[in-house]
């Protein structure tokens, strides 16, 4: 299976970054192979498969943030919100991109534009390469993380409130079999 124009444009950005050990990891790249693709509604997995004749990459902490801190892009049809991409590495070798926006459902495609790298700052925070797109790195996914508190909660107030109406439902049929 080919990796498709976005995959390609998201991969080249995070592997763009003038990090030592970065060269192993374009020839893994240009050797590499998608596997599967996994829509999940809000993003994407693509399972990548290398050969095992291209050497293994260092195992740095730089090589390894400039790998996770990835790329961003902008959805055309919402300025406002934000995707990002990361690559997974196992063993030394690449195995998996990863796209997810934390606003609404996955744009096509098409709806997809300027594939920027992030740019490492240790400690601090990630920004785009060009200018303040992203926010910081514990910023970054607060959107989505509320989103995912406020759908557990949710969920866990509305399990509570069937159990006690279920809970009520039977104490008031058991007085009423003792009345």
């Amino acid at each position: 299976m080919e990796f498709s124009r976005l995959e390609r444009a998201a991969i080249e950005a995070i592997l763009s970054k003038p990090v030592d050990g970065m060269e192993v990891v374009r020839q893994q790249f240009a050797a590499a192979t998608a596997l599967e693709r996994d829509y999940t509604g809000v993003g994407f997995y693509t399972k990548i498969s290398v050969p095992p004749s291209i050497p293994p990459m260092p195992q740095t902490e730089e090589l390894h943030d400039a790998l996770c801190d990835g790329a961003i892009a902008r959805p055309k049809s919402d300025p406002e919100g934000l995707i990002h991409f990361l690559l997974w590495t196992d063993g030394g070798y690449l195995c998996c991109l990863e796209g997810v926006t934390v606003r609404d459902a996955w744009p096509s495609e098409d709806d997809i534009e300027d594939v920027r790298p992030c740019r490492i700052c240790k400690g601090t925070s990630v920004r785009s390469s060009e200018g303040p797109l992203m926010p910081d790195c514990e910023n970054r996914f607060a959107v989505w993380r509320m989103n995912t508190s406020f759908r557990r909660l949710l969920a866990t107030a509305l399990c509570a409130l069937l159990v006690a109406m279920i809970a009520a439902y039977i104490a008031t049929i058991l007085l009423i079999d003792l009345l």
